[in-house]
């Protein structure tokens, strides 16, 4: 009578059991496809890793170019500061050793520059950064490119970066002393074939004053804040966005140049000194401390460099035909009546100072020359009726009187030596055309 009991419970048990299984099947095919999704996440995440990480190590590749263009602004010969690189011509290749990116895949990075010496117009930079996972999926690649060209510290007419005032008849306008654009010259002497206004004034912030006979020949921009002079006074546009810097270069070392000569507290009346010879440049370099720059004439055809601290820039300084004379230093200029002798164009003489003294530039004789000095209140008098200022002018501000005029030599916005490399454009090679272009581009030397 007991066993439809027992065959009732043993059905029990079986249903149960099936259940159990059942559940069981459904939790491992669930934590089965758990794990598959997590694999997938993790994957996922590490490829992502490696994506941004290849980017990270492209934009390495594109600092070494970087830093052997910043050692060539410090007066290092190109043929040192890319003693590392595999030349030919014009360009410049490099691999770097293999990183082990923590275990997970093994990196290499391919950099390659145009024009690495300016010999092919503005350089090109472009740095491929490839990483092989060692789970063995597909590699990847990551190409940055940037260009760069000469900082040009004398694009402006003048700079006034905490204020400008002119009173008497200070005006300024332009003229280009070099039309055909040749690296030789000629340059011709103020109107040359004509004045133009086309100079820039800039007044980014404090105040600007115009007198009622002063005037600017070109256009005038502004900082936000500084209130605009009447427009009759400004024959072109007025803009009051202007927002930018005025740093100082890197200054010259003599280690980083091939050859130079310390000439402690006194400079020679003539440079270069006879029997002296040129870094690899070209130019002649000369390291003072605690000097005067005065009565010094600069031979013709030679191109000189000064660096070092100095009490005072004053009168007495003369270019022969061809020179060029470029002035680093931390002291004050204090240039009087025909205080400069200048027969070359404005960008033969360069001067920059780090100096927050004040500093003065006048008299009735004909200047030219090129004063970047953006911590220094620069007062600029006199002119009479022959007096002028050609070329360029930067400081903190910058006071006119009298009959001072400023010309502006065109030819300035041309690079310069001297000028120190900048980038002018960054971006990453991602369209499926620009990574096909690489190749060409770099030889064959990236995919």
């Amino acid at each position: 009578m007991k066993r439809p009991a027992l065959r009732v419970r043993d059905r029990r048990r079986g249903s149960v059991l099936l259940t159990a299984m059942l559940f069981a099947t459904a939790l491992a095919i669930g934590l089965a496809g758990y794990a598959t999704l997590a694999r997938q996440a993790v994957n996922t995440a590490q490829r992502t890793f490696h994506v941004r990480d290849a980017l990270g190590l492209a934009e390495s590749g594109l600092e070494e170019a970087i830093d052997c263009f910043r050692q060539m602004d410090a007066g290092v010969g190109a043929a040192t500061a890319w003693a590392d690189w595999t030349l030919s011509g014009g360009n410049a290749r490099r691999t770097l050793p293999p990183f082990d990116r923590d275990g997970r895949a093994l990196a290499t990075v391919k950099i390659y520059v145009r024009g690495y010496d300016g010999t092919l117009g503005p350089p090109l930079v472009f740095a491929q950064a490839t990483l092989v996972p060692f789970d063995g999926s597909l590699p990847i690649k990551r190409t940055a490119q940037l260009s760069l060209e000469k900082q040009n510290f004398f694009l402006r007419a003048l700079v006034g970066r905490q204020g400008l005032a002119f009173s008497g008849q200070a005006s300024t306008d332009s003229y280009n002393s070099n039309p055909s654009g040749s690296a030789t010259g000629p340059w011709a002497a103020y109107p040359g074939t004509g004045a133009r206004t086309n100079t820039l004034v800039i007044v980014p912030s404090g105040t600007i004053s115009l007198g009622s006979q002063s005037s600017i020949g070109g256009n005038l921009a502004l900082g936000a804040g500084v209130t605009p002079p009447p427009p009759n006074k400004v024959s072109g546009t007025i803009t009051t966005n202007f927002r930018g810097d005025f740093p100082l270069p890197i200054y010259p070392t003599a280690a980083g140049v091939s050859r130079s000569y310390a000439l402690g507290a006194t400079i020679p009346a003539t440079l270069p000194v006879a029997g002296h010879l040129p870094a690899s440049d070209g130019r002649y370099y000369y390291f003072c401390t605690g000097a005067t720059i005065a009565n010094v004439t600069i031979a013709a055809n030679r191109p000189v460099t000064i660096v070092g601290t100095i009490t005072a820039l004053g009168a007495g300084l003369a270019l022969q035909a061809g020179a060029s004379l470029m002035v680093y230093i931390d002291g004050a200029v204090n240039a009087g009546n025909n205080a400069i002798s200048n027969s070359n164009w404005a960008g033969s003489l360069q001067i920059f100072t780090s100096t927050s003294a004040s500093c003065t530039i006048g008299g009735n004789g004909n200047i030219y020359a090129c004063l970047y000095a953006p911590n220094a209140a620069l007062t600029c008098s006199g002119g009479g009726s022959t007096g002028m200022l050609v070329g360029s002018y930067v400081a903190r501000t910058i006071s006119s009187g009298g009959h001072m005029d400023f010309h502006y030599d065109e030819a300035l916005q041309l690079p310069t030596a001297g000028s120190p490399w900048t980038i002018t454009g960054w971006y990453e090679r991602r369209t499926q055309a620009e990574r096909a272009s690489v190749a060409s581009l770099t030889e064959n030397f990236m995919q």
